[in-house]
């Protein structure tokens, strides 16, 4: 992932060397992409110092599940966006009912 950014961060700069046009969005996207490569450089130095894995926050320890979806978690809370995003629930329909169908007459 880390050279995957890099090389991004790399061809983005020779792009944005040859085209001006998208000023405002090319400085957002290497905005991004520099955040990206500092937090992966983040956990890989904290893989180093046997630390990766645990709250900058708390110190409670961070689930593996979680990691394997977010690897560059930093807190136990980059996670509430996605818990709330799980329990959101879609509302329930009755599918029972005929009327609830379409069929080819309805045309």
């Amino acid at each position: 992932m880390k050279e995957e950014l890099r090389t991004r961060l790399f061809d983005h700069s020779l792009f944005e060397m040859t085209c001006d046009d998208h000023q405002g969005k090319s400085s957002t996207l290497m905005h991004h992409i520099k955040e990206e490569l500092q937090d992966v450089e983040r956990a890989l130095m904290k893989i180093d110092k046997g630390i990766y894995g645990f709250c900058e926050e708390t110190g409670q320890e961070i689930p593996f599940e979680k990691l394997r979806i977010l690897p560059t978690a930093r807190t136990i809370y980059d996670f509430y966006f996605q818990e709330l995003f799980e329990r959101k629930s879609l509302p329930q329909y009755d599918y029972t009912h005929e009327e609830t169908y379409i069929t080819g007459s309805d045309f």
